[in-house]
């Protein structure tokens, strides 16, 4: 009988890695006993470089660039900041209360004039 469609075209790469690591394995237990650690670590540290840093480099280079800055979350902050410091020292407070007030009418607007 002839094997599954759908299933060979899984079972080939899973044989092939299970290959791959007896190979590797066999290699590492040919060499000499001082050597197998420094091997294993090698072994181990190419793989994950071949599959962990090469999958963040595809995911990073297909992302854009950010996108402008909204200043519409850091003038709630400022706003914030600027209450809490007015208990404590009033003009500065004040001040960074006014700011955070022009950054959250920016930021309104900026998210208005986009949506």
């Amino acid at each position: 009988m002839a094997p599954d469609t759908p299933n060979s075209g899984h079972q080939a790469p899973d044989q092939e890695i299970e290959r791959l690591a007896q190979e590797i394995g066999r290699l590492i237990q040919s060499v000499e006993p001082e050597r197998r650690e420094d091997l294993k670590e090698l072994a181990y540290t190419l793989i994950r470089e071949e599959i962990f840093e090469r999958d963040g480099r595809v995911e990073t280079g297909g992302r854009s660039a950010p996108g402008p800055f909204n200043p519409l979350g850091s003038g709630v902050l400022i706003l914030i900041l600027g209450a809490g410091l007015s208990f404590v020292f009033g003009p500065v407070g004040l001040a960074l209360m006014l700011g955070g007030l022009i950054f959250i009418v920016w930021g309104a607007v900026i998210t208005w004039v986009k949506g």
